[in-house]
């Protein structure tokens, strides 16, 4: 009897389970880094990152407490901006200026761990994959009269869809991600949670469809908040 009492309580104890769901809202903003090799392009220059936004919804299944498995499906703007020398004399340069937003589908999958009571410290990562829904298009262009004679009938504005041409654009989009945040229970199973997420895109977005093609990915930075439910 004494040595079953020792033998057992030797065991360590099982993590505690929380075999749960959890299912909420998410929103945010992001900042999308178009990247891209600028070696022979000297006439383009790309903002280092471009504002958008991103929202969705965000899902997860818990067999314990301190890890869990999470789904998010989100929509993410993919943004950047451009500005494109079309022409320039001895003391002038005519630019064109372009802002691209990219509303894409990605959906993160994810290993969570967390820590604490209450109040709770999250870091997770995985992969995603996702789709490219929908391009548009809008800036000034200016002409060398609008330098030379001044006015604004000189400059060209724009804002246009841009259709997806099957041969150049590459829809799939893919890549790692990985993030942290804090999230407080406030009632019951109800959370509220902030937290930033890195998606590191590895597919080229557009497809070999020329030779000395410079590749193009996107890196984006959501700063997003939610609030979820325990079912």
């Amino acid at each position: 009897m004494w040595l079953w009492q020792v033998a057992t309580d030797s065991v360590p104890a099982a993590p505690a389970r929380a075999t749960h769901w959890t299912l909420g809202l998410l929103g945010g903003l992001d900042r999308n880094y178009h990247q891209i090799d600028m070696s022979y392009m000297k006439d383009m220059k790309y903002d280092k990152f471009t504002n958008g936004y991103t929202f969705g919804i965000s899902t997860a299944y818990n067999p314990w407490k301190w890890i869990g498995l999470r789904l998010d499906m989100v929509l993410i703007g993919k943004n950047y901006h451009m500005d494109h020398v079309t022409m320039q004399t001895n003391s002038t340069q005519i630019i064109t200026q372009t802002t691209t937003e990219n509303l894409y589908f990605n959906a993160p999958l994810m290993l969570d761990l967390s820590f604490g009571r209450r109040v709770r410290v999250h870091l997770n990562g995985g992969g995603y994959v996702g789709y490219w829904l929908s391009s548009h298009r809008s800036g000034t262009s200016y002409s060398l009269t609008y330098y030379t004679l001044g006015g604004d009938e000189s400059a060209n504005e724009f804002d246009e869809d841009v259709p997806f041409n099957e041969t150049r654009d590459n829809r799939l989009d893919a890549g790692f991600t990985w993030g942290g945040g804090l999230s407080v229970n406030i009632w019951r199973g109800l959370n509220l949670s902030a937290e930033v997420r890195w998606y590191y895109g590895v597919l080229d977005i557009q497809n070999d469809y020329m030779r000395n093609l410079n590749p193009r990915y996107n890196t984006t930075i959501a700063y997003q908040a939610a609030i979820t439910y325990s079912l």
